[in-house]
């Protein structure tokens, strides 16, 4: 079975190439690594050429005509695979040396080739491995189980694709999102695509080459009042993938949307609020706040009305409580909030 490690790069070429050194250290043969560079203005081309040379496994290199923005990058680079599955990395991310991908392959045959899957990883910066995998295991299929994982897929390292199952719902329909690979891992497993985990941690997270700083979210965060605007981090764009996500699978329903804006106002938006507060970014905490009221996101229209008023009774009972509730209390229930907007046990 051939593994294609499909990474979308842009700049930060020091990055990719510490991936690669570490990609190299595979015991498993049958590997491509396959990158779409989406106009990198650093030495990316150059670079590439000169390591495909010498390098262990076979690369395939692309580079857009111009700058397509992540989605579409991260959807070229799954085209242009050979392999019969496909684990997406980002530059700084890589392959946890100490795992064997042979572990994947012997437990992809053995349970009759599933369509879609997500892994643990290790976050470099800490060493900690994070979890979003309870088991190795076959999780199923249909609706039910792509909403109770799909935030499994909003962070796009080790994220796992039979190839042909991929190419038979690839679509541009959220490029421009930053979402795109939630839309299709539920839109895949809402349609009876069947979902897997690994616990093990195949992937390691936020790779930092030696000499190398890293920029960080919270260098972007409003910190002064005078700074203050009204913002929504995006959270519009999952709600407004997930729902499509089902629509597109035929299988929406008026309860289904409640239930997508009850766990994003539930757990997901007031865990960034007081993340937000954390880092002593109040004025951006506040800007979430506002900018995540009901009304000002569209899909909220497509709740019916007892719907919405049970919405925006959450939505001031979470935003009130994320914005006073004393940070060393957070603190205190962080990983369990995690875990819940995550449906992974603690």
């Amino acid at each position: 079975m051939k593994i294609s490690l499909c990474i979308p790069q842009y700049n930060r070429i020091k990055f990719l190439l510490y991936n690669l050194e570490e990609i190299a250290k595979q015991k498993y043969e049958n590997i491509e690594v396959v990158i779409s560079d989406d106009g990198s203005t650093d030495n990316t081309v150059e670079e590439i050429e000169r390591v495909k040379l010498n390098y262990r496994f076979p690369i395939i290199f692309y580079r857009q005509p111009s700058n397509q923005g992540y989605d579409k990058n991260l959807r070229t680079s799954i085209e242009l695979a050979t392999g019969d599955y496909v684990i997406i990395l980002g530059n700084d991310d890589t392959i946890n040396p100490a795992y064997d991908l042979l572990d994947l392959v012997l437990f992809l045959n053995k349970n009759n080739l599933p369509d879609v899957g997500f892994t643990n990883f290790i976050n470099a910066e800490t060493g900690n491995t994070e979890y979003r995998a309870a088991n190795t295991e076959i999780l199923g299929n249909g609706p039910e189980v792509a909403f109770r994982h799909y935030s499994r897929s909003s962070f796009v390292g080790g994220l796992i694709y039979k190839h042909s199952t991929y190419m038979k719902y690839n679509s541009p329909k959220f490029d421009g999102s930053v979402y795109t690979q939630m839309y299709h891992c539920s839109l895949i497993v809402a349609d009876g695509g069947v979902l897997f985990s690994i616990v093990e941690p195949v992937v390691v997270k936020d790779i930092l080459p030696h000499e190398q700083n890293r920029s960080s979210y919270t260098d972007n965060l409003h910190r002064r009042w005078s700074e203050f605007k009204v913002v929504n981090g995006g959270l519009p764009s999952v709600l407004r993938v997930l729902i499509s996500a089902f629509e597109d699978a035929n299988v929406l329903t008026q309860e289904r949307i409640y239930g997508i804006f009850r766990k994003m106002y539930g757990t997901t938006f007031p865990f960034w609020i007081l993340t937000y507060r954390k880092d002593k970014a109040m004025p951006e905490a506040v800007g979430l706040a506002i900018g995540m009221k009901p009304g000002r996101v569209t899909e909220f229209s497509r709740l019916n009305w007892k719907n919405r008023i049970k919405i925006n009774m959450l939505y001031t009972l979470t935003s009130v409580s994320a914005l006073i509730i004393p940070i060393i209390v957070f603190e205190k229930m962080k990983t369990r909030l995690w875990h819940m907007a995550n449906n992974v046990k603690a």
